[in-house]
């Protein structure tokens, strides 16, 4: 009888001890989180694939800046703001300073962009919220995608 009461000791042992090394090692790299199911239909990515075309596919690029520097209390800015040459597509900017529109491009062909800009307002010392709009068009009007890029805008004094 104490034998049997050893052996089911062990036996127990040995199972929480594989239980334990299932549960932290079984688990590496995998993300559980219950209010965040992961769809596992995705896949490692691996790269852009080639896809069907009929020749429209191409993608678009979209120029980004973590930081753009202003002077305070003028209105004309130098700025690096252009549509890359590789692009097919017209780009209409429209650069905003904490959700406040302050300055709106024409239409700019591919290869072209602004060094200098003149703003609806001067803006006070400080640090804003930057967002630039980029909106994409064909040159037959019709409206492609678009994006928005993020960033800090800080004005100082010159």
């Amino acid at each position: 009888m104490k034998r049997k009461k050893s052996i089911l000791i062990i036996v127990c042992f040995l199972l929480l001890l594989l239980f334990a090394f299932i549960f932290f090692f079984g688990r590496q790299g995998k993300i559980d989180n219950p209010l965040l199911p992961i769809d596992e239909l995705a896949e490692n990515w691996k790269g852009n694939q080639d896809l069907p075309s009929n020749g429209e596919n191409k993608e678009i690029e979209i120029p980004g800046f973590k930081t753009l520097v202003f002077y305070a209390n003028q209105t004309t800015q130098k700025v690096n703001l252009y549509n890359p040459e590789n692009n097919d597509c017209l780009f209409k900017l429209k650069l905003y300073a904490d959700d406040s529109q302050i300055w709106e491009s024409g239409y700019i062909k591919p290869n072209d962009g602004y060094y200098d800009i003149e703003l609806n307002e001067p803006l006070n010392i400080g640090e804003y919220a930057g967002k630039l709009l980029y909106q994409c068009y064909k040159e037959d009007g019709t409206q492609l995608n678009s994006a928005v890029v993020s960033f800090k805008l800080t004005v100082k004094e010159q």
